[in-house]
Order: structure tokens, then sequence, then C-alpha cells
């Protein structure tokens, strides 16, 4: 299950995409309604309806793509009795690991190696302005914390 703002920034669009490529691949179908991807300003009982969600489906994992929300969603599953990571495994796209949660399955951004970057093709692009434009990605790890285990078939 993804969890996460689809709408308000072109990086949450840009994780949903990834999420419904990786899920394309696994020649896995994805369902929109299952997910909780709506957006938060104009929907504040977006938490409430992901309670219901949980419940209903069931989801052996779920991958929170809004950093500012990873804690709420782990508290939610413990408020609902889900046992983490036997019950449910939790992967948060987390700009660094929140001390009030347990070391989480996240993967480690890259975002200072980022900003070098993004400065570097700033600038090149000053010099270059009749250049054709480029697309570049920075490839980082994925951090394996204690959030996430093998799905056991019952």
């Amino acid at each position: 299950m993804y969890v996460g703002d689809t709408h308000s920034q072109r990086g949450y669009i840009l994780r949903w995409q990834a999420f419904l490529h990786a899920m394309n691949e696994c020649h896995t179908e994805v369902d929109p309604s299952v997910h909780s991807t709506s957006q938060r300003s104009t929907h504040p009982q977006w938490l409430e309806e992901l309670s219901d969600r949980l419940v209903h489906y069931a989801p052996t994992a779920i991958i929170c793509g809004v950093d500012g929300e990873v804690a709420a969603v782990y508290q939610l599953c413990s408020k609902l009795q889900l046992s983490i990571p036997q019950d449910v495994s939790i992967i948060g796209i987390m700009n660094e690991q929140q001390e009030q949660l347990p070391l989480f399955t996240r993967p480690l951004l890259s975002i200072r190696e980022t900003g070098y970057r993004a400065a570097d093709r700033m600038l090149w692009r000053i010099a270059n302005p009749t250049l054709p434009y480029e697309h570049i990605r920075i490839q980082g790890e994925l951090f394996i914390g204690s959030t996430t285990a093998a799905h056991q078939l019952k």
C-alpha cells in the first residue's frame, strides 16, 4: 500500500509514478482507491480513511512517501495493534531517521550530493543555454532497518 499525498508537490507525484512503475514491472495491477494518496491540505481526514483501508485491505507492506507522515502512519499501525514488521512492513521515505521511531527501513537520500549536482548543472546551463536539457539521476542506497521483514505466506 502506498501512503502519501500525490498531488501537491512534483516530488510526491514522481514518487507515486515510481511506485506505479515498480508495480507494473512486477506485473501487479494497482487500484488507486486502495491507496492513501489524497491531497492532505484539502482532505484532512486522510488518517481516518487510512485506518479503514488498513483494516479492510490488510496490506503486508506500506511505503510511506512523505517524510512528515511516517510517524503518524507508524503510530496508526500500533494503535490498530499491527505488529511491525510481523504483520506489516513499513518503508519510510524520510530525510533522516526520526528519534521517536525505531530504526526505519528507508532510502538514504543523497540530499547534499543532489544539491551540489544541481548547482553544477545551473552553472552549466548558464554557460550553455542552447544545449539540450538533461535529466540526471543520483542513485542512493536502501537502509534496512527493523521495520521490514520477508513476507510469510499464511
